[in-house]
């Protein structure tokens, strides 16, 4: 077997990727690259289906110093679409843990702060940074006809529960990225997204690299 870091060379062959090209994704990558816990094939994927989806509301679930949602931002900066920003932010990390969750503490991703991550999305006119766990602060909100969902919550709990909530309110062209999907030190991803798709059989899943996947209705 070839060892890892052969599986790196060469890298992307810049030529057949025409997002390398593009400038306004470049900048926003200069922009969050040290807000976010994503790589630049996780920013560039978020990126495209950002700009993929069909009208409506924009989501982003696990924001930590908000590096994401300010990309997610910079992508639909003209679609003139709501966007929502839910974390517990300095107050929170994780409301609960299980087996499958074991990579993690309970106050894992609390090195951020609410009031840090408003500011960064204040030049943002239709962004609003929301506190606290998802989806219990966001039961009272108008949250329907969903276009994208980005879901970086890490955890089964957490994603069980959101998919549960996201389900009857995603459009018919809307889609939610999940994060950390398929990795060895995030189980509890997959196995909630599994269910998910035993009890929501008109969703289908596609995986992609590096870590990443896409949920998106059949219609």
């Amino acid at each position: 077997a070839l060892p890892i870091w052969r599986l790196m060379t060469p890298p992307l062959e810049p030529e057949y990727v025409d997002i390398l090209l593009d400038n306004e994704f470049a900048d926003s990558v200069a922009q969050v690259k040290d807000l976010t816990c994503l790589d630049f094939a996780r920013l560039a994927n978020v990126w495209n289906l950002a700009r993929t989806a069909g009208p409506g509301i924009y989501l982003e679930v696990g924001s930590f110093r908000g590096g994401t949602a300010l990309h997610i931002c910079n992508a639909i900066a003209d679609r003139k679409a709501d966007f929502f920003c839910f974390d517990p932010f300095e107050k929170g990390g994780y409301e609960k843990l299980g087996e499958l969750d074991k990579w993690f503490k309970p106050n894992d991703f609390t090195e951020t702060g609410f009031e840090l991550v408003r500011g960064l999305l204040s030049p943002k006119p239709y962004a609003k940074v929301i506190q606290g766990y998802f989806p219990d602060v966001a039961e009272e909100l108008d949250l329907k006809n969903i276009a994208f969902c980005h879901l970086d919550v890490n955890t089964y709990y957490a994603t069980q529960r959101s998919l549960e909530f996201l389900a009857p309110r995603i459009s018919s062209r809307g889609l939610i990225v999940i994060d950390d999907y398929g990795m060895t030190q995030t189980p509890g991803v997959a196995k909630a997204v599994i269910e998910f798709l035993a009890i929501h059989p008109s969703f289908i899943l596609i995986p992609m690299f590096p870590v990443q996947a896409v949920l998106l209705p059949k219609s």
